[in-house]
């Protein structure tokens, strides 16, 4: 079975993503070809649309395509009252896709200070609402996911720091 890489964008500056695509030798889609990950969705990088992502999540969720790593970047939006729409995704609150696609990941990695932590649009008075995966802040707890979630493979989220993370 093929490793499969699903990157989702959360409430940010997709500086994480600009950061990696500036990488060279190897970049990116060289370096996933040489450890035989399948990018299935990048919002940078991939050409399909909005409507294609959608029935490619569906498909997550419904376990017809194994999703192997989940990265997020970006802090997600809870905001306004838990509703989580200051943050959609074709109508859905992205807090909702993210943590659907979270139960189905073998690995989540939380991509920059952002996903990690909340990063800057968390910062008080947070008028977004916005959380990391698993932490507020420093705090671990107040994230989208209990303090206590694992993934399928039984690991916390991989929280990958920094802005942009290196």
């Amino acid at each position: 079975m093929a490793t499969t890489l699903l990157w989702f964008q959360a409430g940010a500056c997709s500086g994480d993503s600009m950061s990696i695509l500036g990488a060279e030798s190897p970049n990116l889609l060289e370096a996933l070809e040489t450890l035989g990950v399948e990018l299935l969705w990048h919002p940078s990088l991939s050409l399909e649309s909005p409507e294609w992502l959608d029935r490619l999540i569906q498909r997550i969720e419904r376990d017809e395509q194994t999703l192997t790593v989940l990265c997020i970047e970006g802090a997600v939006l809870a905001g306004p009252n838990g509703t989580g729409m200051f943050d959609s995704f074709l109508g859905r609150p992205k807090m909702n896709v993210i943590g659907s696609l979270c139960e189905k990941a073998g690995v989540v990695v939380a991509v920059g200070t952002c996903s990690s932590f909340g990063g800057i649009p968390a910062a008080h008075p947070n008028p977004t609402d916005a959380v990391g995966l698993q932490f507020l802040r420093e705090e671990r707890e107040g994230g989208l996911l209990d303090p206590a979630w694992k993934s399928k493979l039984g690991l916390p989220v991989i929280n990958l720091s920094g802005c942009p993370v290196h």
